[in-house]
């Protein structure tokens, strides 16, 4: 059975699969329409930029694609992993990294921190069966209808999962043995779109590690208070103007926009959001570790905000953060290993049973 894990997160979907296919795609998800002048224009590729499917009769656009729906969500809510757009997020996710075969999966994802002791139980319980048929009608999988079972799933908690990819590697080796002394702490910061995780683990003597739950939690803030920032320097600058996600991806990348022909410098705004976010992010961690994180062993620093705001808040740590390889993809990879693990020690027993 093939191991599946999905990390989903507010600014994008990462999966991966046993079998090495990986995918990521914005967690968005919007009402879906005819979308005939495209075709009139030429044909729609069906690529992971033209995500649109049917479910239980409704429409909807995914991913990249949701940027054109009239109805567009990035869902917020605490208690996100109830809502049907989440489970739209995974059960494509899960559709493309397993090539859209059908079938039973082991499944394994996460929940923040701050979320993980409450909601782990049910959200385990709702993503656990035969999920929802998906028809294709545009994308990777547009040739018919899928549907897949996640046999057994498990969650995990973010950040804790990120530190396990970075320290243990595909092999189960130490990518860190020097780090792996018992007693040693390390710590992870993993900036993510609505949200920073922040978690220390100390190394026991046969190599595993526990959280010291005292030393994590989560702060809320992340890219998602950037955009925020663009968004109102844009309607500031034009008269009231609103902004599309798609666009400040646009100035993210270039610094500037032109609005009625003229080009909108946004380099400064987006300079001095990056430190304030860093500030409100580092104020937190420096309230909760104190003066103890000059004492511990390592610090990396992960997820898709980490890449960004890395500048930023390497000096608030004397520059030696260490950034996770593939740090967007950390949570997911560590997902895939753990679940790996706890679903062969679990098969193990049931033979034993037997």
């Amino acid at each position: 059975m093939e191991n599946v894990a999905v990390d989903l997160g507010y600014g994008f979907v990462k999966a991966m699969s046993s079998s090495g296919k990986r995918v990521i795609f914005p967690s968005l998800v919007g009402k879906g329409y005819d979308r005939g002048i495209t075709n009139i224009l030429g044909d729609t590729p069906n690529d992971m930029a033209n995500m649109y499917v049917t479910i239980e009769n409704e429409d909807y656009f995914v991913g990249e694609l949701a940027n054109e729906s009239r109805s567009l969500s990035r869902i917020f809510e605490r208690e996100r992993f109830n809502h049907i757009y989440t489970h739209i997020l995974l059960n494509t996710a899960i559709q493309l990294v397993t090539g859209g075969r059908g079938g039973s999966v082991n499944l394994s994802t996460g929940l923040p921190l701050d979320f993980y002791q409450a909601q782990a139980k049910n959200f385990q319980s709702s993503i656990t069966g035969i999920q929802s048929i998906i028809e294709w009608k545009s994308g990777p999988l547009v040739e018919g209808a899928k549907q897949v079972n996640v046999e057994r799933a498990l969650v995990f908690p973010q950040g804790a999962s990120a530190i396990f990819s970075a320290l243990i590697n595909h092999e189960g080796k130490s990518t860190y043995p020097q780090f792996m002394n018992q007693g040693s702490l390390i710590g992870l910061i993993d900036i993510g779109f609505r949200t920073t995780d922040f978690v220390v683990v100390e190394i026991q003597e046969n190599g595993s590690f526990v959280p010291k739950a005292k030393l994590s939690g989560t702060v809320d803030d992340g890219v998602n208070n950037l955009y925020r920032d663009i968004r109102q320097s844009f309607k500031t600058q034009t008269g009231g103007a609103d902004l599309s996600e798609l666009y400040i991806n646009r100035i993210l990348k270039d610094e500037q926009l032109k609005y009625k022909g003229k080009s909108i410098d946004f380099s400064q705004i987006i300079q001095s959001s990056k430190k304030s976010i860093v500030s409100n992010i580092v104020d937190r961690l420096k309230n909760v570790w104190a003066e103890e994180s000059d004492l511990f062993d390592a610090i990396f620093l992960a997820g898709g905000g980490g890449e960004l705001f890395e500048p930023f808040i390497q000096p608030h740590f004397d520059n030696r953060l260490l950034k996770i390889t593939e740090s967007q993809f950390a949570n997911t990879i560590g997902y895939l290993r753990l679940g790996k693990s706890v679903f062969e020690q679990l098969d193990r027993r049931h033979k034993s049973v037997m």
